[in-house]
Protein backbone atom coordinates (compact mmCIF):
# COMPACT_ATOMS: atom_id res chain seq x y z
CA UNK A 1 0.00 0.00 0.00
CA UNK A 2 2.72 2.75 0.75
CA UNK A 3 4.40 2.10 -2.83
CA UNK A 4 1.04 2.43 -4.68
CA UNK A 5 0.39 5.56 -2.26
CA UNK A 6 3.82 7.14 -2.85
CA UNK A 7 3.22 6.01 -6.86
CA UNK A 8 -0.29 7.67 -6.79
CA UNK A 9 1.09 11.20 -5.04
CA UNK A 10 4.29 11.40 -7.77
CA UNK A 11 2.44 10.16 -10.83
CA UNK A 12 -0.54 12.98 -9.99
CA UNK A 13 1.65 15.41 -8.23
CA UNK A 14 -0.85 15.68 -5.45
CA UNK A 15 2.09 17.05 -3.32
CA UNK A 16 5.47 18.79 -3.89
CA UNK A 17 8.38 19.07 -1.05
CA UNK A 18 8.27 21.08 1.71
CA UNK A 19 4.58 21.14 1.70
CA UNK A 20 2.16 21.22 5.33
CA UNK A 21 -0.55 18.93 4.83
CA UNK A 22 -3.80 19.07 7.33
CA UNK A 23 -4.68 15.16 7.35
CA UNK A 24 -8.37 14.56 7.93
CA UNK A 25 -8.48 11.47 10.31
CA UNK A 26 -12.30 10.08 11.69
CA UNK A 27 -10.72 7.72 13.67
CA UNK A 28 -12.15 4.69 11.38
CA UNK A 29 -9.91 2.10 9.95
CA UNK A 30 -8.80 4.16 6.28
CA UNK A 31 -8.09 7.54 7.84
CA UNK A 32 -6.12 5.87 10.08
CA UNK A 33 -3.99 4.08 7.58
CA UNK A 34 -3.74 7.33 5.78
CA UNK A 35 -2.14 8.91 8.12
CA UNK A 36 0.54 6.01 8.97
CA UNK A 37 1.54 6.20 5.86
CA UNK A 38 1.84 9.88 5.31
CA UNK A 39 3.88 9.71 8.66
CA UNK A 40 6.33 7.18 7.11
CA UNK A 41 6.45 8.94 3.54
CA UNK A 42 6.87 12.60 4.88
CA UNK A 43 10.43 12.28 5.31
CA UNK A 44 11.00 11.05 1.77
CA UNK A 45 8.42 13.25 0.46
CA UNK A 46 9.37 16.38 2.48
CA UNK A 47 6.26 17.08 3.94
CA UNK A 48 4.78 18.59 7.16
CA UNK A 49 1.84 16.86 8.65
CA UNK A 50 -0.78 18.26 11.05
CA UNK A 51 -4.47 16.13 12.21
CA UNK A 52 -7.28 17.19 11.78
CA UNK A 53 -10.43 15.60 13.76
CA UNK A 54 -13.99 16.89 13.95
CA UNK A 55 -16.76 15.66 16.19
CA UNK A 56 -20.03 15.31 14.67
CA UNK A 57 -21.65 14.83 17.83
CA UNK A 58 -23.88 12.24 16.48
CA UNK A 59 -22.76 9.52 18.41
CA UNK A 60 -22.57 10.78 22.28
CA UNK A 61 -19.69 9.30 23.84
CA UNK A 62 -18.58 6.82 20.83
CA UNK A 63 -17.78 9.62 19.29
CA UNK A 64 -15.85 11.27 21.92
CA UNK A 65 -14.00 8.46 22.09
CA UNK A 66 -12.93 8.68 18.27
CA UNK A 67 -11.64 12.30 19.05
CA UNK A 68 -9.57 10.86 22.18
CA UNK A 69 -8.41 8.18 20.15
CA UNK A 70 -7.32 10.64 17.22
CA UNK A 71 -5.88 12.62 19.88
CA UNK A 72 -3.51 9.88 21.34
CA UNK A 73 -2.32 9.13 18.13
CA UNK A 74 -1.43 12.01 16.91
CA UNK A 75 0.82 12.59 20.20
CA UNK A 76 2.28 8.47 19.20
CA UNK A 77 3.11 9.93 16.09
CA UNK A 78 4.90 12.87 17.57
CA UNK A 79 2.44 15.08 15.23
CA UNK A 80 0.46 18.31 16.12
CA UNK A 81 -3.36 17.86 16.16
CA UNK A 82 -6.46 20.06 16.04
CA UNK A 83 -9.69 18.63 17.01
CA UNK A 84 -13.10 20.90 16.61
CA UNK A 85 -16.53 19.76 17.69
CA UNK A 86 -19.81 20.67 15.64
CA UNK A 87 -23.56 19.63 16.54
CA UNK A 88 -24.39 17.97 13.34
CA UNK A 89 -27.91 17.06 13.96
CA UNK A 90 -28.47 20.54 14.98
CA UNK A 91 -27.04 21.88 11.74
CA UNK A 92 -28.77 19.14 9.81
CA UNK A 93 -32.55 20.67 11.30
CA UNK A 94 -31.54 24.34 10.87
CA UNK A 95 -30.43 23.89 7.33
CA UNK A 96 -33.15 21.57 6.53
CA UNK A 97 -30.15 19.00 5.16
CA UNK A 98 -29.88 15.30 5.91
CA UNK A 99 -27.13 14.26 9.14
CA UNK A 100 -25.59 13.38 6.09
CA UNK A 101 -25.25 16.13 4.11
CA UNK A 102 -24.65 18.43 7.32
CA UNK A 103 -21.91 16.43 8.37
CA UNK A 104 -19.91 16.56 5.14
CA UNK A 105 -20.96 20.59 5.14
CA UNK A 106 -19.58 20.65 9.08
CA UNK A 107 -16.39 18.20 8.17
CA UNK A 108 -15.18 20.57 4.86
CA UNK A 109 -16.14 23.71 6.99
CA UNK A 110 -14.20 22.55 9.87
CA UNK A 111 -11.05 21.51 7.51
CA UNK A 112 -10.89 24.57 4.91
CA UNK A 113 -10.84 26.61 8.62
CA UNK A 114 -8.25 24.69 10.15
CA UNK A 115 -6.05 24.76 6.88
CA UNK A 116 -5.93 28.31 6.53
CA UNK A 117 -5.85 28.77 10.08
CA UNK A 118 -2.24 26.83 10.20
CA UNK A 119 -1.31 27.66 6.47
CA UNK A 120 -1.48 24.30 5.24
CA UNK A 121 -1.24 23.99 1.94
CA UNK A 122 -3.39 21.00 1.55
CA UNK A 123 -6.06 18.78 3.38
CA UNK A 124 -5.71 15.14 2.91
CA UNK A 125 -8.97 12.73 3.04
CA UNK A 126 -8.88 9.12 2.93
CA UNK A 127 -11.01 8.66 0.23
CA UNK A 128 -10.40 4.56 -1.55
CA UNK A 129 -11.30 2.78 -4.88
CA UNK A 130 -14.51 1.48 -2.54
CA UNK A 131 -15.49 4.79 -2.07
CA UNK A 132 -15.00 5.70 -5.59
CA UNK A 133 -16.82 2.83 -6.82
CA UNK A 134 -20.01 2.75 -4.67
CA UNK A 135 -20.08 7.19 -5.83
CA UNK A 136 -20.60 6.30 -9.40
CA UNK A 137 -22.74 3.51 -8.40
CA UNK A 138 -24.90 5.97 -6.49
CA UNK A 139 -25.25 8.66 -8.90
CA UNK A 140 -25.56 5.39 -11.72
CA UNK A 141 -28.99 4.47 -9.53
CA UNK A 142 -29.88 8.18 -9.55
CA UNK A 143 -30.22 8.65 -12.88
CA UNK A 144 -27.23 10.61 -13.41
CA UNK A 145 -25.85 11.15 -16.86
CA UNK A 146 -22.31 10.40 -18.66
CA UNK A 147 -21.05 13.78 -17.48
CA UNK A 148 -23.01 13.49 -13.94
CA UNK A 149 -21.21 9.81 -13.55
CA UNK A 150 -17.98 11.44 -12.95
CA UNK A 151 -16.89 10.03 -9.33
CA UNK A 152 -14.50 11.87 -6.79
CA UNK A 153 -11.63 13.76 -8.27
CA UNK A 154 -8.12 13.29 -6.97
CA UNK A 155 -7.67 16.95 -6.50
CA UNK A 156 -10.59 19.43 -5.42
CA UNK A 157 -10.93 23.04 -3.97
CA UNK A 158 -13.72 23.06 -1.35
CA UNK A 159 -14.47 26.32 0.56
CA UNK A 160 -11.25 27.39 -1.05
CA UNK A 161 -8.99 25.08 0.29
CA UNK A 162 -7.05 22.62 -1.59
CA UNK A 163 -8.46 18.65 -0.67
CA UNK A 164 -6.30 15.85 -2.26
CA UNK A 165 -7.37 11.97 -2.13
CA UNK A 166 -4.03 9.93 -2.44
CA UNK A 167 -5.93 6.65 -1.46
CA UNK A 168 -8.35 6.69 -4.47
CA UNK A 169 -6.32 3.75 -6.16
CA UNK A 170 -6.01 1.36 -3.15
CA UNK A 171 -9.03 -0.56 -1.75
CA UNK A 172 -10.10 -0.47 1.75
CA UNK A 173 -8.78 -4.19 1.92
CA UNK A 174 -5.13 -3.25 1.43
Amino acid sequence: MLKQLENTIRQHRLLSPGQHLLVAVSGGADSVALLCALRKLAPALKLRLTVAHLNHRIRGRAADRDADFVRRLARKLKLPVIVGSTDVPRLARQEALSLEMAARKARYDFLARAAKRIRADKIATAHTADDQAETVLLKLVRGAGPRGLAGISRQASIRGASVVRPLLEVTRKD
